[in-house]
């Protein structure tokens, strides 16, 4: 696979799931704060996922090749050229799993690393 189809699709992976994190954190505020059931906060739902996706998707795909830019800067960097892709796709992998593993699970993974270090 070419360096900017790995780019691209990084790009993409890591566009769309930290689109889905900012979604987790306006549903559980809406969840909060918006002291609404049923078919309402069905509604409610829908319209964030298309608030938040449908702008995500349109930025990727019209900034695509800047952020490819951008990114592989980044990337070169903190690493060797052939790497440098590879290691800012981890690290943003890795950012997003803690992330993620603290909305939607109550998972404190720094904790939990420096307990088991301990």
């Amino acid at each position: 696979m070419s360096k900017r189809h790995s780019t691209k699709y990084a790009i993409y992976i890591v566009a769309v799931l930290t689109a889905a994190l900012i979604n987790g954190f306006i549903l559980n505020y809406v969840k909060k704060h918006i002291n609404q059931q049923g078919y309402i906060l069905v509604l409610i739902d829908m319209l964030v996922v298309i608030l938040i996706f449908a702008p995500a998707f349109a930025l990727v795909t019209n900034y695509a090749k800047k952020l490819s830019k951008v990114y592989i800067r980044t990337s070169r960097k903190l690493s060797s050229r052939k790497n440098g892709i590879f290691l800012g796709f981890v690290i943003a992998t890795i950012i997003l799993f803690i992330l993620y593993a603290q909305l939607r699970h109550g998972l404190h993974v720094i904790d939990d690393l420096k307990a088991l270090i301990s």
